[in-house]
């Protein structure tokens, strides 16, 4: 009996392929899981999929299992996740029918490939327009492993030397593990008992190309109160990037949501796109032409300052990269934040700007595509929403960002800025503070709204003192429309005129850029008329050259 459209024989050959393969990283583990709830699906049996049987029939726990206070079950299903979109944008990716394991349950799905090869409303054709190849769903295995995967971090997560892993430590591996694989730039392993160190790493890295790095874990509990200290280490170098110690109380809550809580700040401050490993890559691959993976790398700086001059060099080294590597979620997904800048940032005429837009979110589809579970990908299609004005699709988009990696306050941060800008002032702003309350982003990211919103309430003075108090890269020219707006509120003419002479510097021609700039990323006319107002008490008087009918 077909199962979502898929016959039970497809489906069997769809498994035997999947833990075949020499390229899917699913343990023995994730292997009887997975075939354990298929074969459920196909007997019909689904309704039996909870925690409470997977635990005892796949993992051997006792009948006295609690689902709440064991995170087995939830832990592989992560992992198999993260295993099964990998596989299907890379080794699987001309198989005809894949296996999904949905968030939220273990029931798996079965979905036909043919049907996504063009994607909606036929972007393809638009990909097509610009030069660029659009991944196919007949994509051979053969050109997927050509791919940048071999040159993609791995992080070994294991327990600090001294002897072998307590309870506390083996249970904050596991919350570290769930936390870092959601991070799609990345790949996460562990060490198995019955195998060496060395062995892994051979196993891991063949040809010696590509990052490795070691996440050190050690932790132990007092009176309710988690200790974890981690050391971070690039593996080939032995240079050690960090080394911290996270505590946090249970208090009235369980100890697996103590230990849930630094398992995610762990893996913020390693994994985020301005984290530990970005920073040390960006320095092991100083030449963004090298190949797509170091494009990508110098991409997440570039969309942290905006530098004009880099704009074009930045965009041709992600076409050669998606051109030459088309199952590359991430350079895909930062093309389309580029292309869709070229809008946003002045660079292409007005009367290009839908065509320019809609081959952005083209680009953002392709990134989806290639690795559905990559909240990397959905962030940026809702980047591109947001600019298009599709104002409930873009924050449909954010919120699937949010939810597939939960953990990071980076997607939070960026729904935040946008509900801010488009008038939702009070809920945009608690959104960037909850993120901003649990772990550090860039600044450029981080406090434009809180700035903003101070700016808005006409606290001046602290709009300005927070903004004086960390460090934006001068480049990023927009930090300047908003100091020398502040200053000019504020009477300070000599600041605001440093400000200025930056601001001509990097955009000479603002004076009538500025009310299509700030339309453009969709501030409120009012908001915008209050800005005009301190950049001419600034001496710096704006042009509104819109002609309304």
């Amino acid at each position: 009996m077909p199962i979502d459209g898929v016959e039970e024989r497809e489906i069997a050959s769809a498994l035997d392929n999947l833990l075949n393969a020499p390229g899917a990283r699913i343990s023995a583990r994730g292997a009887r899981f997975l075939r354990y709830v298929v074969q459920k699906a196909i007997e019909g049996k689904s309704a039996q999929l909870k925690a409470y049987t997977i635990a005892v029939d796949v993992f051997g726990r006792g009948v006295d299992f609690d689902p709440a206070k064991d995170a087995v079950v939830r832990n592989e299903a992560t992992r198999l996740r993260s295993a099964l979109a990998l596989y299907y944008a890379v080794d699987g990716a001309a198989e005809s029918v894949a296996i999904l394991l949905p968030v939220g349950g273990y029931v798996p799905r079965f979905e036909r490939r043919q049907a996504k090869a063009t994607g909606p409303s036929g972007r393809n054709e638009t990909l097509v327009r610009t030069g660029l190849r659009p991944m196919s769903a007949e994509a051979r295995p053969e050109e997927a492993r050509r791919g940048p995967e071999h040159k993609i971090p791995i992080i070994v997560v294991r327990a600090a030397a001294g002897g072998g892993p307590g309870e506390a430590s083996s249970r904050m591996i596991r919350s570290v593990v769930a936390a870092l694989v959601p991070y799609h730039g990345l790949r996460i392993a562990g060490l198995e008992p019955h195998r060496s160190f060395e062995e892994l790493v051979t196993s891991l890295r063949p040809s010696g190309a590509g990052s490795l790095y070691v996440l050190d874990i050690a932790a132990d509990v007092e009176d309710r109160v988690l200790r974890c200290h981690w050391m971070l280490s690039e593996h080939r170098s032995g240079l050690i990037l960090a080394s911290r110690e996270e505590i946090e109380s249970a208090g009235a809550s369980s100890m697996m949501a103590a230990e849930k809580a630094v398992g995610e700040a762990i893996a913020r401050q390693i994994g985020q796109r301005w984290g530990i490993i970005n920073v040390n890559e960006r320095k092991l691959h100083p030449d963004k032409h090298q190949d797509a993976y170091s494009c990508v790398v110098h991409a997440f700086t570039y969309v942290t300052t905006l530098e004009d001059s880099e704009q074009i060099s930045i965009r041709k080294c992600l076409e050669s990269a998606v051109s030459k590597e088309p199952l590359y979620s991430d350079a895909w997904a930062m093309l389309s934040y580029i292309h869709m800048n070229e809008v946003r940032g002045l660079y292409a005429k007005l009367t290009e700007s839908s065509k320019i837009l809609q081959e952005a979110l083209g680009m953002a589809d392709q990134a989806i595509r290639a690795a559905p579970h990559s909240a990397l990908a959905h962030t940026m299609r809702s980047t591109v929403l947001f600019a298009m004005g599709k104002f409930e699709e873009f924050e449909r988009a954010g919120r699937q960002a949010i939810a597939l990696n939960p953990g990071s306050g980076e997607h939070q941060l960026m729904l935040g800025n946008r509900l801010y800008v488009m008038g939702r002032y009070e809920e945009g702003a608690e959104l960037v503070r909850q993120a901003n309350a649990h772990g550090y982003y860039h600044p450029a990211m981080a406090y434009g709204v809180p700035i903003l919103e101070l700016y808005r309430k006409r606290d001046y003075e602290g709009a300005f003192k927070l903004a004086s108090n960390f460090s934006i890269d001068e480049k990023y020219y927009f930090l300047h429309v908003m100091l020398a707006a502040i200053c000019g509120q504020l009477g300070a003419a000599a600041k605001a005129e440093m400000h200025l002479q930056i601001l001509r510097h990097l955009r000479p021609n603002y004076a009538t850029e500025f009310y299509i700039d700030w339309r453009g990323r969709k501030f409120q006319e009012d908001y915008i008329a209050h800005i005009a107002e301190g950049l001419d008490k600034a001496g710096f008087a704006v042009t509104d050259t819109r002609i309304d009918p």
